[in-house]
C-alpha cells in the first residue's frame, strides 16, 4: 500500500460530509458578485457615469483598501473594485474554514485515526482536502467570473478575473495545509491563516500606494496586476499562485511525514504539574482559553484601523485635488474645512462598521469554540463538577463579550489615533473612538444570536455564520448599491445609522438592538438548561 491509496475514497469522504459547506461558501460568494452586478449595471450604465466613477476613485487612498484595479472606466474594472474588500477576506477565510475542516480538525475528533487504520495511505486524506478545496476554489472563481458577463463586461477580462480569484482561493489552501501539519490545534491554523491574510491585504495596500515592488510580495496583489479589465491586461500573473500553491501543497507532504497522527512539529508547551487558583474557576479557565485568540484579534483589528486611519489627510487631498468630486459633495477648494465633515466623517462610519464586522467576527469564532468543547466531551466534565449549566455559560459569555470590547477599543483607538496624526487634529481621536461604542449593539445581538443557537440547537449554530454574512454583504455594498434604506435599517451595522461619526447614532435602533441582544442571550441560558448534553 502506498502512501496515496484511498485518495479517491478520502475526497468521496470528505465530499459526502461537507458538500453543504461547501455549496454554501461557493454560492455564497457568486451569489454577492451577481447582487453586485444587477445593481452597479444599473447605476453606471452609460460611458459618462463610468467615467465619472473613474475619476472619483483616481487618487491613491482607496488604493490602499481595493487596490490599483484596471479599467475603472469599464463595467468589468468598476464591478472588481466594487467586490474587491470581499475577495480580500471571504476568499481567503473561505479556503481557511475549509481547508482546517478537512485536515487538522479531523486529526483533533480522532476521526481521522479510525480511517487511517483502514487500507487508507498516510498522505491520501491531505492529498483529498486539497483536491477538494481546490476544486471548490476554481469553481467559485469560475462562477465568479461568468457571473459578471451577463451584465456587459468583457468576457475575456472576466474569465481573467475569475482565474484571479480563483488564484488568491488556491493561495491560501496551501498556507492552510502546510500550516495544519506544523500546529497541533484547529484554532491556532486559523490563525496563521487570518495573520497572513492580513499580512498580505496590508502589503499590496502599501505596495498599491507607494506604486512599487511590495505589491508583487502579496497574493492579493497579484489579482491587481493580472490588470483584467485594463488595455494592458496579463495572463502571465496568473502562475504565481499556481506555482506558490504547488509549493506549499509539496511542503505539506513532507511535513505530513515528519509527524504523528493528531501531532504537529511544533509541540506544545508542557502545563505547570498543578493548576492556579485563577485556572479553578470557570471564569479563569475561560481566559485562559481566550487569551490568546483576543490578543491576535487586537492585534489584527489594531493594524488594519491603523492603516485606514492614517489615509485620512490623503482622502481630503483627493476630494479637493477632484474639482468634480468636490463639487458634487459641497468640498470644493475654496471649502477645505468642509471636507473633512462631508467626506472623512462617513468614511471613518464606514471603517467602524468594518471594525464591528470584525468584533461580530470574534464573537462568533469564540462562540463557536463552545460546540467543540461538547462535541470533545469536556464539557460533559466540566458539568460533572458541582456547577450549574449557567454557572458555566455565564464566565464564558462574559470573556467573550470583554474580549469583544478589546477587540473594538483597540481598533478604535488605532483609527482615531491614525486620523488624528494624519490630520494634525487631536480631536479626531475622541470623536472617532466615542462614534465606535455606537456598534456594540450590533456586535451584541450576533453574540445573543449564537449564544441562543447554542443554547437550543447547537447542530445549526451555523445560521449564525450565514445571518453575519447578510448582514455584512449589506453592510458593506448597500449603501453604495443604491438598496432600499428599509432593507438597510434591518442589518444591524448600518440600523444604528450610516454615519455615526459625523451625525452620531440613531437613539432607537440602539435601544432595540440591545433589548433583542439581551433577549436572545437569556434565551441561550434557558435553551442550555432545557436541553441534553451533547445534543444530537
Amino acid at each position: 500500500m502506498s502512501a496515496a491509496t484511498g485518495v479517491g475514497t478520502m475526497t468521496g469522504i470528505a465530499l459526502r460530509t461537507g458538500w453543504r459547506t461547501l455549496l454554501a461558501w461557493v454560492v455564497g460568494l457568486v451569489a454577492v458578485m451577481v447582487l453586485t452586478g444587477s445593481s452597479i449595471s444599473a447605476l453606471y450604465d452609460t460611458p459618462e457615469k463610468l467615467a465619472g466613477y473613474a475619476a472619483s476613485l483616481g487618487g491613491d487612498a482607496l488604493a490602499v483598501i481595493n487596490g490599483r484595479v484596471a479599467g475603472l472606466d469599464t463595467l468589468g474594472g468598476v464591478l472588481a473594485n466594487e467586490f474587491g474588500f470581499v475577495l480580500s477576506f471571504a476568499v481567503p477565510v473561505m479556503a481557511i474554514a475549509l481547508t482546517t475542516r478537512h485536515t487538522r480538525r479531523e486529526e483533533e475528533t480522532g476521526r481521522l485515526e479510525l480511517l487511517l487504520a483502514a487500507r487508507i495511505g498516510r498522505d491520501a486524506p491531505l492529498a483529498a482536502a486539497v483536491l477538494l478545496i481546490s476544486t471548490a476554489m476554481v469553481v467559485t472563481g469560475a462562477g465568479v467570473g461568468a457571473a459578471m458577463v451577463p451584465f456587459g463586461t468583457d468576457p475575456a477580462g472576466a474569465l481573467r478575473y475569475g482565474l484571479a480569484v480563483a488564484g488568491l482561493g488556491l493561495v491560501f489552501v496551501g498556507v492552510t495545509a502546510a500550516a495544519a501539519q506544523v500546529v497541533e490545534h484547529a484554532r491556532a491554523v486559523w490563525g496563521i491563516g487570518l495573520a497572513l491574510t492580513l499580512v498580505s491585504f496590508l502589503l499590496r495596500g502599501v505596495g498599491a500606494l507607494r506604486e512599487g515592488a511590495l505589491v508583487w510580495v502579496s497574493p492579493h496583489g497579484w489579482v491587481d496586476e493580472v490588470r483584467a479589465f485594463g488595455e494592458d491586461a496579463r495572463w502571465w500573473p496568473l502562475a504565481l499562485p499556481v506555482v506558490l500553491w504547488a509549493g506549499l501543497v509539496a511542503l505539506a507532504v513532507v511535513l505530513r511525514g515528519r509527524r504523528d497522527v493528531g501531532g504537529g512539529l511544533l509541540r506544545p508547551r508542557r502545563a505547570p504539574p498543578r493548576a492556579s487558583a485563577a485556572l479553578q474557576t470557570s471564569l479563569g479557565l475561560a481566559w485562559r482559553q481566550q487569551r490568546t485568540v483576543v490578543a491576535g484579534w487586537a492585534l489584527g483589528a489594531a493594524a488594519l484601523m491603523a492603516v485606514f486611519g492614517s489615509l485620512a489627510q490623503e482622502i481630503v487631498d483627493a476630494v479637493l485635488d477632484n474639482p468634480e468630486l468636490g463639487g458634487f459633495l459641497g468640498a470644493g477648494p475654496e471649502a477645505e474645512g468642509r471636507a473633512a465633515d462631508l467626506v472623512l466623517a462617513p468614511m471613518m462610519s464606514t471603517f467602524l462598521v468594518m471594525l464591528a464586522l470584525l468584533m461580530s467576527a470574534y464573537v462568533l469564532v469564540a462562540v463557536g469554540s463552545w460546540r467543540r468543547e461538547e462535541g470533545s466531551g469536556r464539557l460533559e466534565v466540566a458539568l460533572s463538577a458541582p456547577r450549574s449549566r449557567s454557572g458555566w455559560l455565564g464566565p464564558r459569555l462574559l470573556v467573550v463579550a470583554l474580549g469583544a470590547l478589546v477587540v473594538g477599543g483597540v481598533g478604535a483607538l488605532a483609527l482615531g489615533a491614525g486620523a488624528a496624526a494624519s490630520l494634525g487634529d487631536d480631536a479626531w481621536l475622541g470623536e472617532v473612538t466615542g462614534a465606535g461604542a455606537a456598534q456594540l449593539p450590533a456586535v451584541l445581538v450576533f453574540l445573543g444570536l449564537g449564544a441562543a443557537l447554542f443554547g437550543w440547537i447547537p447542530r445549526v449554530q451555523a445560521l449564525a455564520w450565514a445571518a453575519f454574512a447578510v448582514a455584512a454583504v449589506l453592510a458593506y455594498l448597500g449603501p453604495g448599491l443604491g438598496l432600499p434604506s428599509w432593507l438597510l435599517d434591518l442589518t444591524p451595522f448600518l440600523a444604528v445609522g450610516q454615519d455615526v461619526v459625523g451625525q452620531g447614532p440613531q437613539p432607537a435602533a440602539l435601544a432595540v438592538l440591545t433589548v433583542l441582544g439581551l433577549v436572545l442571550l437569556a434565551a441561550g441560558f434557558v435553551g442550555l438548561r432545557r436541553r441534553d448534553v451533547p445534543a444530537g
